[in-house]
């Protein structure tokens, strides 16, 4: 009975008519992001053949909502919330549009790719704030938490579905309808921003200097606190090493399989089925905070182990094999870590830790994705991956015996 009654308070949220109708116009948006993600990355490939490109593109359209989004964070929340959102996502759908407009036309090149790729991840840093606090005005306070929970489930469930719905839309709309696609897909949330009733909420006074100190505060916590530092030192592990690749697909099955459109869906829907596996087990396995503990360096190491091996794939069955696996030891990862941050760090200061969890987690992705994609324009990106690979798992091995070390210090 009890089971029932938290099942009916985690769905509440879809009780309230404006909500039902952000939520499904915000999922269809977010998939258009990632539709529209994957095809940039491919295009870019195909017309650069260069891995450090393609990587510089897939990458540049996410690094900027880690990297800068936690700064423009400090004045969103004087903004009017939904004339920033509106202005915001309606120039997002504008720059899309460019972009099929350009490739219908057959004018893209490596600069409109640069412009476009930059100016998306720009807006989208200034978005993604905006998108949090968003939805405190969508749904009366009571509702809060299951919304939050399930603008989560949207989220994840588009980055899980996105990417393999992009590589079959290429194979079989072709790139520019795949991009007039992601247009679409903008509009029924355009549309329901500037028709939803909205709760009302006081705006508040931006304060930079306070941000910075608040930021360092949390930057000192994330140090003297063993669990919420060793899980910040798995994130930029796991993102370096292992999410890095995983954003650079395009680039990886173009060089390895010759460009084949058909593979790369397969490849991209193969970590999403990865995902996709993680999200469901750890949503029904009730796993506890020891567990999570016990396996978060194991999985890590596991996920960085597994895409070494792309080094030794030359078809697609395996590098689909491998990019499952992948996926699901870095979402394992990513989110076990996220919890026990979640779960131990004091209350006062979660969300400045959880800025540096997002810089971390964005910036090491940043870095790991566009050195494997420099090295790939040397050597064969099979070799790239290994020459990074290698020393990833030595400084693995090397920051674990350092906590090690640390704790037993601690204790004796």
């Amino acid at each position: 009975m009890s089971g029932k009654n938290n099942m009916t308070e985690q769905m509440n949220a879809l009780t309230i008519r404006p909500f039902v109708a952000y939520f499904l116009t915000n999922t269809m948006s977010l998939l258009g992001t990632w539709i529209q993600k994957i095809g940039l990355g491919w295009l870019t490939w195909q017309i650069t053949e260069s891995t450090f490109w393609t990587s510089f593109v897939s990458i540049a359209l996410m690094a900027p909502v880690g990297i800068i989004g936690p700064f423009i964070a400090v004045y969103a929340e004087s903004w009017d919330m939904r004339r920033a959102f509106l202005i915001t996502k309606t120039l997002m759908m504008l720059v899309s549009f460019a972009i099929f407009v350009l490739q219908y036309f057959d004018m893209h090149n490596l600069q409109t790719l640069l412009i476009t790729s930059l100016a998306l991840g720009f807006l989208s840093a200034v978005h993604h704030p905006i998108r949090l606090v968003f939805i405190s005005i969508v749904v009366p306070r009571p509702y809060l938490a299951s919304a939050i929970g399930l603008s989560s489930v949207s989220w994840n469930m588009s980055r899980v579905v996105g990417p393999g719905l992009a590589g079959f839309a290429i194979v079989i709309l072709g790139l520019a309808n795949t991009f007039c696609m992601a247009v679409i897909l903008y509009v029924p949330l355009i549309v329901a921003l500037a028709l939803l009733p909205l709760q009302f909420r006081p705006k508040a006074k931006p304060n930079a200097d306070r941000f910075f100190q608040k930021l360092r505060d949390g930057g000192r916590v994330a140090i003297k606190t063993p669990i919420i530092f060793t899980a910040l030192c798995v994130v930029a592990l796991n993102s370096f090493f292992v999410r890095g690749v995983l954003e650079i697909q395009p680039a990886i099955v173009g060089q390895i399989l010759g460009g084949d459109s058909q593979a790369l869906a397969t490849a991209t829907a193969a970590a999403g089925v990865g995902s996709l596996l993680a999200s469901i087990w750890i949503g029904l396995g009730r796993l506890s905070p020891d567990f999570i503990r016990r396996c978060l360096w194991p999985m890590m190491a596991s996920g960085l182990f597994v895409t070494a091996c792309l080094n030794a794939t030359g078809s697609l069955l395996p590098m689909s094999l491998i990019f499952i696996f992948a996926g699901f030891t870095a979402t394992v990862t990513g989110i076990g870590a996220q919890t026990l941050i979640q779960l131990d760090v004091n209350e006062n200061y979660r969300a400045r830790v959880m800025t540096w969890w997002s810089s971390v987690s964005f910036g090491s992705l940043t870095v790991g994705g566009i050195m494997i994609g420099f090295f790939g324009d040397i050597v064969p990106i099979q070799t790239a991956i290994l020459m990074v690979m290698i020393p990833g798992g030595l400084l693995a091995w090397l920051v674990l015996a350092r906590l090690r070390l640390a704790r037993w210090w601690r204790s004796s």
